[in-house]
């Protein structure tokens, strides 16, 4: 039986939402001997059976837990004993952590360093999607439509502020404000005036040390699709329709107010809307060298039906389970794990020696 590692928690503003995502995935396992592998806010890694319990995240403490940790090229997780650590082989690893330190390339070059497979993008494809800004300029130049954007650091607002609101000015009347590498909508603000523009990079730029402006697109549908794959072999999900969100699905309706939000799987959109989607999907998780599942975020143009690509998601809340209908969560976790393995083959198959 293969032992699977499941992560979750991280030094993230997303830490809460990773727990949930962690422990679905624990219970839809099936077939494997799954490690819990909790990272506490703090950064300490923990491990133990209680860790697949809700309960013991209200008021967490370390009591019945082990600490543990990888080391390079040991495919090992070593978990700490008294005398010694105990060292327990892992097949695969199933990353459940959103946000900074999660999705951002970081544990992925831990386990790259391990010769562990694991089941998201690598550490360019989950640097690259984390960085909203870089994402963006790679979209545009495929081609592929997406808002326009304007990105600045925290020292160049802090240095002269009126040149970084001239150059936000440049694209229109509406903005929206955002960190540049933070999920699930923290930090974002829409704005209509320069003194509202000044609030929101007031706000974003507690999340992150940069930011973007991007221009607010207006009457539109906001569309959703999950891909699971590796290299150019990819498969799709349905797609979702996001409606209530007031243009803006903000952290608070994604997960406090939800039930604000409704998520229509399956929606009805012309054909060639569709394949677009589709198309400009496959486009983007190639270039971006994505892997594993992750989703893509549009924007439709209700007067127009111009298409716009606005974000990938490397690793979805939920895994985006619930858009592939036609596949249990259990089977798309063995897919993902099984990819994982592939990859790592792939890798093994590289000559390092010259």
């Amino acid at each position: 039986m293969k032992n699977i590692a499941v992560i979750f928690g991280g030094k993230s503003v997303e830490h809460d939402i990773s727990i949930i995502t962690g422990l679905q995935i624990i219970d839809n396992l099936k077939g494997a001997n799954v490690l819990a592998i909790y990272i506490t806010r703090e950064g300490e890694w923990w491990t133990g059976e209680k860790l697949k319990n809700i309960n013991s995240f209200a008021n967490f403490n370390n009591i019945g837990l082990s600490k543990c940790y990888f080391i390079p090229h040991s495919q090992k997780l070593l978990v700490e004993k008294f005398i010694k650590p105990k060292k327990i082989k892992v097949d695969s690893v199933i990353l459940a952590l959103h946000g900074a330190n999660g999705e951002d390339g970081t544990i992925q070059g831990l386990l790259e360093l391990c010769e562990i497979p694991y089941t998201s993008c690598g550490v360019l494809g989950s640097a690259l999607t984390m960085d909203k800004a870089v994402c963006k300029s790679v979209f545009k130049s495929l081609n592929i439509e997406t808002p326009n954007f304007f990105s600045f650091f925290k020292s160049e607002w802090e240095l002269n502020p009126k040149s970084v609101l001239k150059e936000i000015a440049k694209l229109g009347k509406q903005i929206v404000i955002k960190p540049a590498r933070a999920g699930s909508s923290i930090g974002v603000t829409k704005c209509s005036s320069i003194l509202e523009v000044q609030n929101a990079v007031e706000i974003a730029k507690c999340f992150d040390n940069k930011i973007i402006a991007e221009e607010a697109i207006v009457n539109f549908q906001e569309v959703n699709i999950a891909c699971i794959g590796f290299e150019n072999n990819i498969e799709f999900s349905s797609l979702e329709e996001i409606k209530g969100v007031d243009n803006i699905l903000d952290f608070d309706k994604k997960y406090i107010n939800s039930q604000s939000v409704e998520r229509i799987v399956d929606v009805k959109l012309k054909k060639e809307i569709k394949e677009k989607i589709k198309e400009m999907a496959k486009k983007a998780f190639i270039a971006c060298e994505c892997s594993g599942l992750v989703r893509f975020d549009f924007f439709v143009e209700n007067k127009t039906n111009r298409v716009l690509l606005n974000e990938i998601n490397s690793i979805p809340g939920s895994m985006a389970n619930y858009l592939f209908k036609k596949t249990s969560f259990c089977e798309l976790l063995q897919k993902l794990v099984l990819l994982s393995e592939k990859r790592q083959k792939k890798k093994e198959e590289i000559n390092y020696i010259y």
